[in-house]
């Protein structure tokens, strides 16, 4: 997106524009990245007044873009646990066992209490979830305030420009540091909640380094290129490491949930394509991890 619209986004919610050049209502939807399912339900207003004809140069340099507002939100006014947030976007950090969405019998989730995190500050419009993570797994999740941007955030993961890592802690010793897998991803037939490695499934890509082990496990931190269901979950359980306490791919061990974890993300922001990086702490679920190995006594004797 070119550097030649300056946006600002109003109490209101409205989007207030100014233009560097001369455009008509079309350019200056095409050129701020609005889908064409939004456009239809969008108002341009120029001195007040709503642009009839897109076709014509907007005589004002300063126009406003606006939108209706749904007449319901869902809210929960549960603690949410911001870590970034600008008039774009935010970036949650969701702890284990919360669902992302509503699955239609969990009004309690993490859009709904985002939305009431937004609705206390006054912004009027429903916040939509750019990725996803499993309900047992913990981490960073964007979210679009905006709804004339979610497009502009769904092709970044789409287009794969954004990046993410994971922590996880899988069963068994990784043996090699670097590991790629490039193995494609479908759905099970035989069992409709799991996800698959099969030949003529979805390219997928997961890169994986080993950080530590302890024990019988290993933590290693998973770079993922593309965003398939289940993906590190599958990836890792084909290579015969499956995610501790992952009891669809593998077994359930303590009560700890799914050590897994949504740790950074980044991602370009519309209109000014800034570069955003968000990062967090691993999870203290990931106890064992989180604390470093015991150095042995002096006097001690190791045998090789």
């Amino acid at each position: 997106m070119e550097h030649n619209i300056q946006v600002q986004t109003l109490p209101s919610g409205d989007l207030q524009v100014r233009l560097e050049e001369p455009l008509t209502g079309t350019q200056l939807v095409e050129k701020l990245g609005i889908s064409r399912e939004k456009d239809k339900t969008l108002e341009i207003l120029e001195n007040g007044q709503p642009v009839a004809n897109r076709g014509r140069m907007l005589e004002s340099r300063v126009v406003t873009l606006r939108q209706p507002v749904p007449e319901e939100i869902p809210y929960s006014f549960e603690p949410v646990d911001v870590i970034y947030e600008d008039q774009w976007c935010l970036v949650v950090n969701k702890p284990a066992f919360l669902l992302v969405h509503d699955d239609g019998q969990t009004p309690d989730n993490l859009t709904s209490r985002v939305n009431a995190h937004l609705a206390e500050s006054g912004w009027p419009y429903p916040a939509q979830a750019v990725n996803r993570i499993d309900r047992e797994a913990s981490g960073l999740v964007l979210f679009c305030k905006n709804p004339l941007f979610q497009n502009w955030f769904d092709r970044q993961m789409e287009d794969r420009t954004t990046q993410k890592e994971y922590y996880a802690v899988l069963e068994g010793l990784l043996e090699r540091r670097h590991v790629d897998l490039n193995n494609p991803i479908g759905r099970n037939r035989h069992e409709a909640e799991k996800m698959i490695v099969y030949p003529k499934g979805k390219a997928s890509h997961t890169h994986l380094e080993r950080i530590a082990r302890r024990g019988t496990r290993t933590l290693v931190k998973a770079r993922i290129t593309t965003g398939r269901k289940h993906q590190i979950r599958v990836h890792a359980a084909h290579q015969g490491h499956a995610v501790v306490n992952d009891a669809l791919y593998g077994e359930k061990a303590d009560d700890r949930g799914l050590l897994l974890q949504s740790a950074r993300i980044v991602f370009r922001q519309p209109v000014t394509n800034q570069q955003i990086e968000v990062e967090i702490p691993m999870d203290p679920r990931f106890r064992e991890f989180r604390k470093p190995p015991r150095r042995p006594r002096k006097g001690t004797i190791h045998r090789r």
